[in-house]
This record gives structure tokens, C-alpha cells and sequence, in this order.
């Protein structure tokens, strides 16, 4: 499962981060450049194409930067309203924790965004603990849209790639599990239904509502071969 945009929605959090950090650069952040820019990308990519004349130390610099204010805008709004999760989360991963499904949490976020948004969910939902681990794509030996991430959750799992399946909201994320060979179920908080399914989706929910198992055995039937279950 990815994190961002899968399990909570912070891009509207992300997106002021990289407007201040990049304003004195003489980036103007709006929506079609974040998308074309940052939605689903790595740190160490989005830093180097945008700061093409950085040392890598100070590329680092930005992007621990980055982390602290996404952090700190995090706590800020689960402080203040919960987190951001999305809708029917709790009741997803309660259905998983029911019926024995085992999880892994899989970002190309730095881990202190990621471990701040997993702790937020563990101390708001009681079946979050069916999330057993977290992978973290910058610790890979390449992160999504490579496999590596994917297969690394596997193994954590004790399984294949292929007898798995992947949750995501972007282009990448889903490259990477489609790469890693598992069929992807996208979810629609950033893109469309046909977007989703053009960049390698089997399915798409627009939230956690949406997920029953009915959803996950016809998708796990299709495995492998990622049949495009109808209807879904």
C-alpha cells in the first residue's frame, strides 16, 4: 500500500511545502506544476531537476528541509482534525485484519513524513496494526517508479510480488508495481479512472469504500495476467 494519496490525502500538505521551498528559486507552484513535478516522484529526482546547479549536499539539505516542514505541517492538522485519512480506510484494513490479509506500507516519501502519517494512523485506527512494515523507495536500490519498492514489501512479506496487491494513487507507484509483477488498484484522489487504468490499473476506487471481497478475489483471480476485472 502506498501512503500518500493512498492511505492519507496530503498533497494539499506537500503543496505548500514546495511552494515556500521553492519561491526562492522563482518556481511558481501551482497545480499543473506539481503534478508535472513532484505528485509520486522521489526526493533526490525532483531536487536535482529543479536545482540543477546544487552540490548533492545541498540537494540533501533541501530535501531534509522539505521533510521537517511536511512534518510539521502534518502534526499541525492531526492535532487539529485527525488525520487525513482517506474515507472507508478504517473499515478496509479492519476487513483485512477479519480475513488474515497481512500489509506493507510502501512510499517514495522520506521516512520522517512517512513514519509521522503511519503513526497518526496506528494511534487513530485500531486495525492499523495489520500494517506490519514500512518501505521507504530512497532506501532501494532504486525507488518507484522501479520495482525494487514493491518487491522489497514482498519480501518483507514472505511472498511474491505476483501473489500480491498493490494500492496506488500515482503513475509511478503503479509502474512500479505493475514492474514488480502484481496487479494495481488505483485509487482516484489525484487521478481518473481512465488515467489509472491507462498507466497499468486492474481497477479503481475513489476511496476505501469502495474495496469488498468480491473486488479483491476477482482481482486476485486475474493474478497473474492483471485481467482488468469488469465492472469494478
Amino acid at each position: 500500500m502506498d501512503i500518500d494519496g493512498t492511505l492519507v490525502h496530503t498533497d494539499n500538505l506537500y503543496f505548500r511545502v514546495f511552494q515556500k521551498l521553492l519561491k526562492p528559486f522563482g518556481y511558481i507552484v501551482d497545480e499543473a506544476f506539481y503534478k508535472e513535478n513532484v505528485h509520486g516522484k522521489v526526493d533526490a529526482d525532483v531536487f536535482r531537476k529543479l536545482m540543477p546547479d546544487s552540490g548533492p549536499d545541498d540537494l540533501l539539505a533541501m530535501s531534509k528541509r522539505k521533510d521537517d516542514l511536511f512534518c510539521e505541517l502534518y502534526r499541525e492538522h492531526v492535532v487539529t482534525y485527525g488525520p487525513p485519512m482517506l474515507d472507508g480506510l478504517p473499515e478496509a484494513l479492519a476487513l483485512a485484519q477479519q480475513h488474515g490479509m497481512r500489509c506493507v506500507a510502501v512510499t517514495n516519501a522520506p521516512r520522517g513524513a512517512a513514519e509521522a502519517s503511519m503513526a497518526s494512523l496506528r494511534d487513530a485506527i485500531p486495525a492499523a496494526s495489520v500494517i506490519e512494515g514500512l518501505v521507504i523507495g530512497a532506501e532501494c536500490t532504486r525507488a518507484k517508479p522501479h520495482p525494487d519498492p514493491y518487491l522489497e514489501g514482498a519480501r518483507l512479506l514472505g511472498v511474491e510480488a505476483t501473489s500480491c496487491i498493490v494500492f496506488e494513487d500515482s503513475r509511478s507507484g503503479i509502474r512500479a508495481g505493475v514492474a514488480a509483477g502484481a496487479p494495481v488498484i488505483g485509487m482516484r484522489s489525484s487521478l481518473s479512472d481512465e488515467d489509472l487504468r491507462t498507466a497499468g490499473c486492474v481497477a479503481t476506487l475513489h476511496d476505501w469504500r469502495g474495496l469488498t471481497l468480491e473486488l479483491i478475489d476477482k482481482v486476485s483471480a486475474g493474478m497473474p495476467g492483471h485481467a482488468s476485472p469488469e465492472g469494478a
